[in-house]
């Protein structure tokens, strides 16, 4: 073999998923561009034109000077506010009034003269939208802006409000609909996952297909590197000491490395190749050549440990020891478990046969002799041995708790150097596979070894009937990341969809009391204490309210009387009586009034309550500092521009209802109904937050190949620092095992055996820690393979019979101790 048909290549090249990172910077750029949508503001100022004589105080100058700030608009919006009737034209947009909206502040419309052009009351806007109804909605909108303030004893103020109000309806800003935006970002997710998921699966087959290749290469590639020491070994060999199977697996290692290897560039084309990689014929070539070198290491192994028995060389020792080493364990664990168990549970007899048998097979190992004795007393001491764990498991199944089965304890298989020596290949699985079931019958009749670390849960039993055991759930810290990704996604979607369309609410739910209640005017027939003790103190902010009780005749100019029972309701009265009113009674309070613009100052409302002779009143609207903005309909009834007033018979009762309206509409005030399907949005949030975890996840998973450090924070770090803490306890004690185990067995033959059995310890004691070792220095990307978990289960059971056999040697120490005080004591 030549060094040239040892092949070293660099790692090909997986690729980076370029369409998924092509997807998910698309999706983080529309999802930007509609974040920046929705939250932006509007920067355009709106300019108010007053042209005419406006009543209510409405003027260029008045306007001016309610309009402390810019009102912002997503364009450039001229509002033309004018003291005439529009005329048809103008009222739907199909003319230019020389403005962007044009609103009357007349609010009475000429109805009689049909031939008059401007006949109209309301608001146009030019140009108009396509959508009739959409322009009829938007026109009424600011005209409703303007008449609702109007009714709040407002006079620029309301035009305020309208401009503001238009500013709002014509939005001819970017995209703003969340649910255009949110289904762009949840589309592009979900492509990118699909996109990530297909290059992951892709990735991790090839990665997959590469580790299993290099790690049958660097078999393949040790056993050709050290052919020439296989053939020393099998050439020192005494021909007469040969095997048939010594001199088979030779032959078989020299033929099939040499085949294995001219194999081997075809494996590796199959495998760089991307058009190639992922194909059933790639996998299975991989498949063949990685079983092929397993069985070709394992036979090498075999013929250095076999041919060093045979020919008496160095290391002769430690393959015996490699070979008694699963049955020593697996008997000093059943002793182990007898030992602490009642004392008619097995036959005394049986105990003392299982002993003599190990010993002697531990003597086996620690005699220096002809090699052909030495295989001989072996395969008559694992006889003896066999026979002694099978009826010892035989009484443990006796009773129907003991029918368990033992499991599979990931073992080194042995079969080739068995073979090699010229020992049955299958003699060590039998006997393992009887103390396997026999310390399994063992813990479930009598429960956990005292003194050792194993867990109090014992195995269930398994009848004939019942040959079968419950799959073990792997996937489910998966499953958890899904559970939380999943409600984490709904609470943060419900909570954020509830604040984008929660309504006002009709509860109150204010934390400030009324400021201050005071009264004007003939409160004769009102209980001004019954009123001060029904108000709510659920207030939003400070207000002082003025209750004023004024005369309905000489105020509105309606009928003196009035019926006494309630809730009648008057019709067909002139709308402009009551702006008038209320302009004429603020004027009555000059300290409440802003006498630049003749507007009530903020904080401050008057609740005019219109009184007849016979007792009953009528409250139609509020005069309030505060401006009716949004789509607020409880702060103003409307009624009244219909010339419609209701009366009622308690005037307590009234002005109490009328308090909490002016709260409930302080509370709502500015409110804008989205446009939006508030179950859409929930599940599209919902929908998108998921999957942006899930992603997250993906990109965890793809960069899992980081440094060593983050490996410890990997999966099952926790298990394999629990193992490495036991190793350290059974290091540390390593000196007392040795003295323990010779106090036991004492000096002669049974001190042989025993430096044997502790010689065996402690080399098993050295794998596991070297097991450790390896397993810890791995990165997080080894750690997410199941590989990684089988490993660190091994090494577990591994410890864990270490445990058991040294807590053993340390109590039956203790035993000893203990008679030979009482003996001292007695003599």
């Amino acid at each position: 073999m030549t060094p040239q048909m040892i092949l070293a290549r660099k790692k090909p090249r997986f690729g980076l998923p370029w369409l998924a990172i092509i997807l998910g910077l698309v999706t983080i750029v529309f999802a930007g561009l509609g974040y920046k949508a929705v939250t932006a503001a509007p920067t355009s100022a709106v300019e108010v034109v007053v042209e005419g004589q406006n009543p209510w105080n409405i003027s260029q100058a008045t306007v001016d000077a309610v309009i402390t700030e810019p009102i912002k608009a997503w364009k450039p919006l001229r509002i033309l506010v004018t003291d005439r009737l529009l005329s048809y034209d103008e009222l739907y947009g199909q003319v230019d009034p020389g403005a962007d909206v044009i609103l009357s502040t007349d609010i009475v419309q000429d109805t009689q003269n049909i031939e008059r052009e401007e006949r109209f009351d309301g608001a146009g806007i030019y140009p108009a939208h396509p959508s009739s109804e959409k322009n009829r909605k938007n026109s009424f909108a600011v005209h409703r802006a303007y008449t609702d303030n109007l009714g709040l004893g407002h006079g620029p103020k309301a035009v305020a409000a309208a401009a503001t109000r238009a500013a709002q309806v014509l939005d001819n800003g970017p995209v703003r609909a969340q649910l255009f935006w949110l289904a762009g970002t949840t589309l592009g997710l979900l492509l990118t996952i699909l996109s990530f998921a297909f290059s992951l699966s892709r990735r991790n087959r090839r990665e997959s297909l590469y580790r299993r290749l290099t790690g049958a290469q660097r078999q393949l590639a040790g056993v050709v590197l050290e052919l020439e020491a296989l053939e020393v070994t099998y050439r020192a060999t005494a021909e007469s000491k040969r095997t048939i199977g010594f001199t088979a697996t030779w032959n078989l290692i020299n033929s099939a490395s040499l085949d294995l290897a001219r194999t081997e560039d075809a494996v590796i084309n199959a495998v760089y190749n991307p058009k190639t990689s992922l194909r059933k014929e790639t996998a299975a070539l991989v498949s063949r050549f990685e079983l092929q070198a397993k069985r070709l290491v394992a036979k090498a192994e075999a013929l250095l440990g076999a041919g060093s028995v045979l020919g008496r060389l160095a290391g002769s020792q430690r393959v015996l020891d490699r070979l008694a080493g699963p049955v020593t364990f697996a008997t000093r664990e059943l002793l182990a478990r007898l030992h602490a168990a009642p004392l008619d549970a097995v036959p005394e007899g049986s105990i003392h046969r299982l002993e003599n048998a190990l010993g002697a097979l531990l003597g086996t190992v620690a005699k220096k002799q002809d090699t052909a004795a030495v295989v001989a007393e072996w395969e008559q001491s694992e006889r003896e041995l066999r026979r002694s764990a099978t009826e010892i498991c035989n009484a443990l199944r006796r009773s129907r708790k003991g029918r368990v089965r033992g499991t599979s304890r990931g073992r080194e298989d042995l079969a080739s150097l068995r073979a090699g020596l010229g020992l049955p290949s299958s003699g060590s699985k039998q006997v393992l596979q009887i103390l396997d079931d026999a310390n399994a019958s063992a813990r479930a009749l009598f429960g956990p070894v005292p003194g050792s670390k194993e867990s109090g849960q014992t195995p269930a039993a398994q009848h004939r009937w019942k040959g079968w055991a419950p799959l073990r759930i792997r996937r489910g810290g998966w499953v958890f990341i899904g559970v939380m990704i999943a409600v984490s996604s709904l609470m943060v979607s419900g909570a954020v969809s509830e604040q984008l369309t929660a309504r006002p609410a009709w509860s109150l739910h204010g934390d400030q009391p009324l400021h201050s209640l005071s009264f004007d005017g003939d409160t004769q027939a009102l209980d001004e204490s019954a009123i001060r003790t029904q108000v709510k103190d659920r207030f939003s902010q400070d207000v002082d309210v003025t209750v004023a009780v004024r005369s309905a005749e000489e105020y509105l100019g309606l009928p003196r009387e009035r019926d006494s029972f309630s809730q009648e309701v008057l019709q067909e009265q002139d709308p402009t009586a009551l702006p008038s009113a209320l302009w004429r009674l603020k004027g009555e309070f000059p300290h409440l009034v802003d006498q630049s613009t003749g507007e009530l100052l903020a904080g401050h409302a008057i609740i005019p309550v219109w009184q007849f002779d016979s007792g009953v009143v009528t409250i139609p609207s509020l005069i309030t500092g505060e401006v009716s903005l949004g789509e607020n309909l409880r702060l103003v009834s409307t009624t009244w521009t219909y010339g419609s007033y209701q009366v009622a018979k308690y005037g307590e009762y009234a002005i109490t209802d009328a308090i909490d309206d002016l709260s409930r509409g302080l509370q709502g005030n500015g409110f804008i109904a989205p446009d939006i399907n508030g179950r859409l949005l929930f599940w599209l949030l919902a929908s998108s937050i998921a999957l942006a975890l899930v992603v997250l996840v993906q990109i965890f998973i793809y960069g899992g190949a980081v440094s060593m450090k983050l490996g410890r924070f990997g999966r099952n770090s926790s298990a394999l620092r629990r193992v490495r803490k036991d190793l350290d306890a059974l290091t540390l004690g390593l000196d007392e095992s040795r003295l323990n185990t010779v106090a036991v067995l004492g000096p002669g033959l049974a001190s042989t055996n025993a430096e044997a059995d502790q010689r065996i310890f402690e080399r098993a004691l050295a794998v596991a820690w070297r097991m450790a070792d390896d397993l810890a220095a791995r990165p997080l990307s080894q750690r997410l393979v199941a590989n990684y978990v089988s490993e660190i289960e091994k090494l577990a059971v591994l410890v864990s019979t270490l445990g058991i056999r040294d807590s053993d040697a340390q109590g039956r120490t203790d035993e000893l101790m203990e008679a030979t005080l009482r003996q001292a004591m007695a003599m």
